[in-house]
């Protein structure tokens, strides 16, 4: 045996078992499953040679040489398919395109095994067997050159602005190893032979160069570009969580099924799709890991969906990042049930409201049917005939009575409405979208409120300072006032004074509530946020009020705390940012 047949069987075994291992690494993933069928092609191309040239009758070399097509004959579009996989670039016309170059190899495959056209025959040589080219030769190799050379520069421009370094590494390497199969194959297997110059093939060997190039990235690095993840498809795939892999320029290398049905879409289609336009969170420039960021999903025109977001870094065994690991979870049923607490605790605040509203609605309605009653009896006078008899001085007075009485009615008619607009606007679930809002505005409205619950029991002072708007959920924040009044108010009892104190410092802004009465104990104190734990007695609070709050605020990107002295009062601190509403908003649906 030859040196020349040894390098045919070392490529053949080499392209053999590094298109194994590329395979075996993600066979689900198409830029994996391309980079194999391109090694398996080589290796069945090497295999073909070694038999034909290890064989001594021409006709079975020439049979063999038209066999050996189908591991070659898809160099083109295959290599083309995989680099779009690898920069997952839309490119919609060279995607639309691929199946015509398929056809086009399966034509130029039947040509070859039919016609004199590819392959017209073969000659003996020192080191086995050459072949002669056929006229249809040229138009196949301009095809398949023109394929690989578009991937290859597509793939260096896509991959040169990469922020990762490891990916740049990666790309050098993947087009090294099919930048080296392109020169060295179509010099020694196509340009020379066509030209009857008779030179050992080496392109067999070039695959197996391929296949060795990209496997020892796989090895090097820890990861591939062809491969995306450590992670197990089929764990990945049973996740309720939607999982995308970020390349470092905010593009989906990866997602499972989950985050396409989030997505309303197939997984397959967020594959290069940009960060930015399917999350309204940035966590790609610069990279950064989060927690349960909540933010909103959207596809197309479809109505956003509410998630949470964490992220993790992707590196590589060189301990350099390669992109980001995202886990989207679902919070359309967490935010219907947040919502449902939410008015459930606003509920139970009016209704600690409910006996002096009760008594503000009942003043204006008694005066209302008072005047009513009499408004009637003066009809009746006027319209029996038995009006007054002393003459039209008399009558006159009679209607202006009647004008004032309705005039008064009118008044507690628009008293009750605007009672009722409180109340309505206090216990209106909202809908969670965020709006710039006048703080003080809003206290004087919660002020209005409760009114009735303060009155001859407790006086409120109130110091107001210059607030820029906030970019809130105006309706969750009310709810977090009257909950700080109403136990301030609670503390006080009937002698007992508030005060209420809003100021502007910097980026955010302050709003205290602060009572003089008995204080909490400095072991409630730590315990005063959590779920259903009260300082009142039993049947007189739920325990729901301040954890409402408490979370409201938090969720606004703000803060509430507080400072008491057993004997000498409590003081309550709600603090908002003054951001942007596109930084400050949040996900509520």
């Amino acid at each position: 045996m030859n040196f020349y047949l040894v390098l045919l069987v070392t490529s053949c075994v080499v392209s053999a078992v590094c298109a194994t291992t590329i395979l075996t690494r993600d066979p689900a993933h198409a830029a994996n499953r391309r980079a194999a069928a391109l090694v398996y092609g080589g290796s069945f191309w090497a295999f073909c040679e070694v038999l034909w040239n290890s064989a001594s009758d021409p006709g079975v070399v020439l049979a063999l040489v038209r066999l050996s097509a189908l591991g070659w004959v898809w160099i083109g579009p295959l290599g083309l398919g995989l680099l779009l996989e690898v920069t997952s670039h839309p490119a919609p016309r060279l995607r639309r395109g691929l199946p015509f170059l398929f056809a086009f190899s399966a034509v130029t495959l039947i040509l070859d095994w039919t016609t004199p056209w590819v392959h017209t025959g073969v000659v003996p040589t020192t080191w086995g067997w050459a072949y002669s080219l056929g006229p249809f030769w040229p138009v196949f190799y301009a095809v398949t050159v023109s394929c690989l050379g578009t991937g290859l520069v597509l793939g260096l421009r896509v991959y040169r602005r990469s922020p990762s370094s490891a990916e740049r590494r990666q790309i050098r390497w993947i087009g090294a190893g099919i930048a080296i199969p392109l020169v060295i194959a179509s010099l020694t297997d196509g340009i020379l032979p066509f030209l009857g110059v008779r030179v050992p093939h080496l392109g067999t060997a070039a695959f197996a160069a391929l296949g060795a190039t990209v496997a020892l990235s796989l090895y090097r690095y820890g990861t591939s570009l062809l491969a995306p993840g450590h992670f197990t498809r089929e764990i990945v795939e049973t996740m309720r969580d939607g999982l995308a892999l970020l390349h470092l320029d905010g593009r989906i290398r990866s997602a499972n099924q989950s985050l396409g049905r989030l997505a309303g879409c197939e997984a397959g289609e967020l594959i290069g799709t940009a960060w930015r336009d399917l999350v309204d969170a940035e966590i790609v420039d610069p990279p950064r890991e989060v927690h349960d960021l909540e933010c909103e999903l959207r596809r197309g025109a479809s109505r956003p969906t509410p998630v949470s977001i964490s992220s993790a870094s992707l590196g590589d065994r060189q301990g350099i990042i390669t992109g980001l690991a995202v886990v989207v979870r679902d919070l359309r049923e967490v935010v219907t049930l947040r919502q449902r607490l939410l008015l459930s605790g606003r509920m139970a605040a009016v209704g600690q409201l409910a006996a002096g509203v009760a008594h503000e609605i009942n003043n204006p309605m008694a005066y209302v049917g008072s005047n009513l009653k009499l408004l009637r009896q003066h009809w009746q006078s006027l319209t029996s005939g038995d009006g007054p008899e002393k003459g039209e001085d008399a009558w006159r007075e009679l209607l202006a009575e009647g004008e004032d009485l309705i005039d008064e009615s009118l008044d507690g008619v628009a008293r009750t409405i605007d009672i009722v607009r409180e109340i309505k606007g206090f216990s209106h679930a909202g809908d969670g979208r965020r709006e710039r809002v006048d703080i003080n505005a809003l206290l004087d409205s919660v002020q209005r409120v409760a009114a009735p619950q303060l009155r001859h029991r407790t006086r409120i002072e109130r110091d107001d300072g210059v607030l820029p708007p906030v970019p809130c959920a105006g309706q969750e924040i009310q709810q977090v006032f009257p909950n700080l009044v109403l136990n301030a108010v609670d503390a006080a009892g009937d002698a007992g004074n508030i005060r209420i104190r809003t100021e502007h410092r910097g980026e955010w802004i302050h709003v205290h509530v602060e009572d003089d009465g008995c204080g909490i104990e400095p072991g409630a104190l730590d315990r005063i946020f959590d779920p259903f734990f009260t300082t009142k007695a039993v049947g007189e609070g739920t325990g729901l009020g301040l954890a409402i709050s408490y979370e409201i605020i938090r969720r606004h990107g703000g803060d509430i705390t507080v400072s008491s002295e057993p004997g000498r009062g409590t003081s309550f601190c709600v603090t908002l940012p003054v951001g942007s509403i596109e930084v400050a908003a949040d996900s509520a649906d």
